[in-house]
Protein backbone atom coordinates (compact mmCIF):
# COMPACT_ATOMS: atom_id res chain seq x y z
CA UNK A 1 0.00 0.00 0.00
CA UNK A 2 0.75 3.44 -0.91
CA UNK A 3 1.11 6.16 1.99
CA UNK A 4 -1.19 8.85 1.18
CA UNK A 5 0.33 12.10 1.12
CA UNK A 6 -0.10 15.75 1.81
CA UNK A 7 -1.18 18.51 -1.30
CA UNK A 8 -1.68 21.87 -0.89
CA UNK A 9 -3.95 23.17 -3.42
CA UNK A 10 -1.14 24.00 -5.78
CA UNK A 11 0.15 20.27 -5.62
CA UNK A 12 -2.91 18.89 -6.19
CA UNK A 13 -3.26 21.07 -9.16
CA UNK A 14 -0.50 19.81 -10.57
CA UNK A 15 -1.23 16.13 -9.76
CA UNK A 16 -4.48 16.30 -11.33
CA UNK A 17 -2.47 17.02 -14.98
CA UNK A 18 -1.01 13.52 -14.23
CA UNK A 19 -4.54 12.11 -12.88
CA UNK A 20 -6.46 13.51 -15.97
CA UNK A 21 -3.81 11.88 -18.31
CA UNK A 22 -4.30 8.63 -16.62
CA UNK A 23 -8.05 8.64 -16.32
CA UNK A 24 -8.31 10.16 -20.06
CA UNK A 25 -6.00 6.92 -20.86
CA UNK A 26 -8.26 4.49 -18.57
CA UNK A 27 -11.53 5.70 -20.34
CA UNK A 28 -9.99 5.48 -23.95
CA UNK A 29 -9.24 1.72 -23.15
CA UNK A 30 -12.71 1.12 -21.34
CA UNK A 31 -14.64 2.46 -24.37
CA UNK A 32 -12.02 0.70 -26.88
CA UNK A 33 -12.41 -2.85 -24.65
CA UNK A 34 -16.61 -2.00 -24.86
CA UNK A 35 -16.28 -1.96 -28.64
CA UNK A 36 -14.21 -5.25 -29.17
CA UNK A 37 -16.72 -7.41 -27.19
CA UNK A 38 -19.62 -6.41 -28.73
CA UNK A 39 -21.59 -8.74 -27.48
CA UNK A 40 -24.63 -9.71 -25.01
CA UNK A 41 -23.38 -13.42 -24.72
CA UNK A 42 -22.31 -14.64 -21.38
CA UNK A 43 -18.85 -15.60 -21.91
CA UNK A 44 -18.20 -12.03 -23.33
CA UNK A 45 -19.99 -10.08 -20.89
CA UNK A 46 -17.93 -11.71 -18.17
CA UNK A 47 -14.36 -11.33 -20.54
CA UNK A 48 -15.65 -7.41 -20.85
CA UNK A 49 -16.00 -6.53 -16.79
CA UNK A 50 -13.14 -8.92 -16.01
CA UNK A 51 -11.21 -6.41 -18.73
CA UNK A 52 -12.79 -3.60 -16.95
CA UNK A 53 -11.89 -4.49 -13.66
CA UNK A 54 -7.99 -4.90 -14.94
CA UNK A 55 -8.14 -1.35 -16.37
CA UNK A 56 -9.64 0.05 -13.61
CA UNK A 57 -7.46 -1.67 -10.78
CA UNK A 58 -4.55 0.06 -13.22
CA UNK A 59 -5.97 3.09 -12.63
CA UNK A 60 -6.26 2.91 -9.37
CA UNK A 61 -2.90 1.70 -8.32
CA UNK A 62 -1.66 4.00 -10.96
CA UNK A 63 -3.32 7.17 -8.48
CA UNK A 64 -2.30 5.48 -5.33
CA UNK A 65 1.81 5.69 -6.40
CA UNK A 66 0.89 9.18 -6.98
CA UNK A 67 -0.55 9.84 -3.33
CA UNK A 68 -4.16 10.40 -4.27
CA UNK A 69 -7.14 8.31 -2.88
CA UNK A 70 -9.35 6.91 -5.33
CA UNK A 71 -12.90 7.43 -4.21
CA UNK A 72 -14.65 5.70 -7.04
CA UNK A 73 -14.70 5.51 -11.30
CA UNK A 74 -12.42 8.24 -11.85
CA UNK A 75 -13.20 10.50 -8.73
CA UNK A 76 -10.01 11.57 -6.48
CA UNK A 77 -9.60 12.93 -3.25
CA UNK A 78 -6.10 14.21 -2.42
CA UNK A 79 -5.45 15.31 1.60
CA UNK A 80 -4.98 18.88 2.32
CA UNK A 81 -2.83 20.38 5.07
CA UNK A 82 -5.85 20.59 7.29
CA UNK A 83 -6.26 16.95 8.26
CA UNK A 84 -10.07 17.43 8.08
CA UNK A 85 -10.40 18.41 4.16
CA UNK A 86 -9.73 16.48 1.23
CA UNK A 87 -9.46 18.68 -2.27
CA UNK A 88 -11.95 16.49 -4.13
CA UNK A 89 -11.45 15.99 -8.34
CA UNK A 90 -13.40 13.97 -10.63
CA UNK A 91 -13.16 13.23 -14.73
CA UNK A 92 -13.66 16.56 -17.19
CA UNK A 93 -12.33 18.95 -13.80
CA UNK A 94 -9.35 20.66 -15.35
CA UNK A 95 -8.52 21.69 -11.40
CA UNK A 96 -9.22 21.01 -7.93
CA UNK A 97 -12.28 22.97 -7.89
CA UNK A 98 -14.18 21.55 -5.17
CA UNK A 99 -13.15 20.16 -1.23
CA UNK A 100 -15.30 18.17 1.45
CA UNK A 101 -14.44 17.12 4.85
CA UNK A 102 -13.25 13.47 5.34
CA UNK A 103 -16.16 12.53 7.18
CA UNK A 104 -18.41 13.42 3.95
CA UNK A 105 -18.62 12.11 0.34
CA UNK A 106 -18.53 13.00 -2.92
CA UNK A 107 -22.33 14.46 -2.76
CA UNK A 108 -21.46 16.67 -0.01
CA UNK A 109 -18.43 18.62 -1.38
CA UNK A 110 -18.16 22.45 -2.01
CA UNK A 111 -17.21 24.59 -4.43
CA UNK A 112 -14.18 26.50 -3.59
CA UNK A 113 -14.61 30.28 -4.84
CA UNK A 114 -11.81 32.18 -6.23
CA UNK A 115 -10.98 33.25 -3.12
CA UNK A 116 -10.66 29.86 -1.64
CA UNK A 117 -8.38 28.95 -4.01
CA UNK A 118 -5.57 29.48 -1.68
CA UNK A 119 -7.70 27.71 1.44
CA UNK A 120 -6.08 26.19 3.56
CA UNK A 121 -2.37 26.82 2.80
CA UNK A 122 -1.12 27.20 -1.11
CA UNK A 123 2.20 26.70 -0.41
Amino acid sequence: MYPYRVFTLAQANRAVLQVATLTNRAQGRIEEVQKACGSDDPESTGRLQNEMRSILLGWQDAILKLGGEPKGVFTVDFRSPDPNVLWCWTIDESEICHRHFTWESFKDRCSLAKSERTWPGSN
